[in-house]
């Protein structure tokens, strides 16, 4: 049996492979059987000579196809157009040069990196931002960013909270332009309100505010049960109680400070409490608190005790008060800042740790 006999011609033509045959082969595009000069492309693909004329070639595997995708001005067939990395924005193919943002996890495009508008927040470009105040967002942002509790706007900078509670914020503007709450200090906002002595109350401290006297007295009588009960500060003389506003309290205190709540006078052996009206519970609890001390101090206690001593045994017993009706982190925030009245109340607390209650009393007493 004789054994066939070829001869080849093989010439390198621009990845390809022109080989002169004598033998029949198909073509892989268009099926013909090839007698003499074909061409071979990557992964040993055949190719006629018409064929590999005719039809253009990938651009990323170099093999030819009847029809291929244009990405870019580049032609790229079915299989690699697949394995291309998709912009995560708006879906297209990449091809070339683009921006990756490791931290989002995602791939954009060059020309969604030059025209698409930026989040305020995370500065990802996007085809659609939300806007949310003044600031437009992404939508990952929007879902997650703060916002203030007064005006709803995007907390992008700087923000404050007010009474250690950090699920009300509040953006700077805010603060800087609204008045601030009487009671609770944050900014009141625009649906704040004023009062007739000139204070401005937030809603929320607006809601909880205590106006009519008549709701004053059941808490006026369980502070004063727990004086007595709880630390044996029963009070003697009769105490006349009566709600007023700020100025007259400004007036009758003689100015001792812009920012009273409450105000023990004494005249002769008639004591009287002013309460301010508009206070919430928790302070009306311990400006009475605070107040009816005054008044257990004028029968048990010498006037050699220094201001910060009076003041700061008045707000230990407020204190004390606030947290025996749960109140905790309310009477935290009494301990904080530079006022005699804070440093007396730490003072009277360290007292406390070292030797109890009664070293407490036994101090403030023995003055």
């Amino acid at each position: 049996m004789k054994s066939a006999r070829y001869i080849i011609l093989a010439v390198c033509l621009a990845g390809f492979a022109v080989i002169a045959l004598h033998a029949a082969v198909k073509c892989d595009i268009c099926g013909k059987g090839i007698e003499g000069k074909y061409i071979t492309g990557p992964d040993n693909i055949s190719y006629c000579w018409d064929c590999y004329t005719k039809y253009p070639a990938c651009s990323v595997c170099g093999k030819i196809y009847k029809s291929l995708i244009t990405v870019d001005d580049r032609k790229v067939c079915s299989d690699c157009y697949a394995s291309l990395k998709k912009c995560d924005i708006c879906g297209k193919a990449i091809m070339g040069s683009y921006s990756i943002y490791p931290e989002l996890g995602i791939d954009v495009c060059s020309d969604c990196e030059k025209t698409c508008p930026r989040c305020d927040a995370c500065n990802r470009p996007a085809r659609k931002l939300n806007r949310i105040g003044y600031a437009m967002l992404c939508i990952d942002c929007a879902a997650k960013t703060s916002r203030c509790y007064s005006c709803g706007d995007a907390l992008l900078g700087n923000f404050k909270y007010f009474e250690n509670d950090e699920s009300k914020k509040y953006c700077t503007k805010c603060v800087s332009d609204y008045k601030s709450c009487a009671d609770c200090g944050a900014p009141s906002g625009p649906r704040g309100q004023k009062l007739d002595d000139g204070r401005y109350l937030c809603p929320d401290c607006r809601r909880e505010a205590i106006f009519n006297p008549s709701l004053i007295t059941p808490v006026k009588t369980d502070v004063l049960a727990y004086l007595s009960d709880g630390l044996n500060m029963g009070i003697k003389h009769r105490i006349e109680y009566s709600v007023r506003d700020k100025k007259f309290l400004e007036k009758k205190s003689k100015g001792l400070s812009e920012d009273i709540n409450g105000l023990f006078y004494r005249k002769d052996d008639d004591f009287n409490v002013y309460v301010l009206y508009g206070l919430r519970k928790k302070d009306l609890i311990w400006v009475l608190a605070h107040e009816i001390t005054h008044a257990w101090q004028a029968e048990n206690c010498s006037d050699k005790l220094t201001t910060e001593e009076r003041e700061g045994f008045a707000q230990w017993v407020a204190y004390r008060t606030a947290r025996n009706f749960g109140y905790h982190q309310y009477a935290e925030n009494m301990r904080a800042g530079e006022s005699i009245y804070s440093s007396g109340l730490n003072r009277m607390i360290e007292l406390e740790k070292n030797g109890g209650i009664n070293a407490v009393f036994a101090y403030i007493k023995a003055r």
